[in-house]
């Protein structure tokens, strides 16, 4: 955890965003939490770090440590909070899952691309929806994760 917690800090003072994914659930230390940009913990690590089961009382909680959250939420979607902002849900699209092993993975590596690329949080998290919901259709982790073209077709409603 520690050498966790100097590389978030050597890229914050290099002026890169941190992304963080809390998994497995665990306490954080507070040197760790000072460098994050945006935690992204699922609705079971968002409980387990708060003590709230409630995803909005969870994200509200956890804004106290860092500046923005997404809590992952499932087939229900994801949750955007963010510290002096109404949070944001963000569904989730109705697929049939076959595995869903990578779901959370490919959610938070679609989040952060698209976090990089600058878009709105709300249009981020949809397009890492989107990727997630490929990823659930088929069979294994990184064999079901996908290319980008892959995910643009879907976020834009393209079969």
């Amino acid at each position: 955890m520690a050498g966790v917690a100097a590389a978030a800090e050597a890229a914050r003072g290099h002026g890169v965003r941190t992304v963080l994914t809390p998994a497995p659930a665990r306490p954080l230390p507070e040197r760790l939490l000072a460098a994050t940009d945006l935690l992204v913990p699922n609705e079971h690590e968002a409980a387990a770090l708060t003590g709230r089961s409630d995803p909005y009382e969870a994200a509200a909680a956890l804004l106290e440590r860092v500046p923005e959250v997404v809590v992952t939420l499932g087939g229900a979607g994801s949750l955007y909070a963010a510290r002096g902002r109404e949070p944001v849900a963000v569904p989730a699209g109705e697929v049939r899952a076959v595995d869903t092993t990578a779901a959370g993975d490919t959610f938070v590596g679609a989040l952060c691309v698209a976090y990089a690329e600058g878009r709105p949080m709300p249009a981020a998290m949809a397009w890492a929806s989107a990727a997630a919901a490929l990823a659930v259709q088929r069979p294994g982790a990184s064999s079901a994760m996908l290319a980008r073209a892959e995910i643009d077709r879907l976020a834009a409603g393209v079969p």
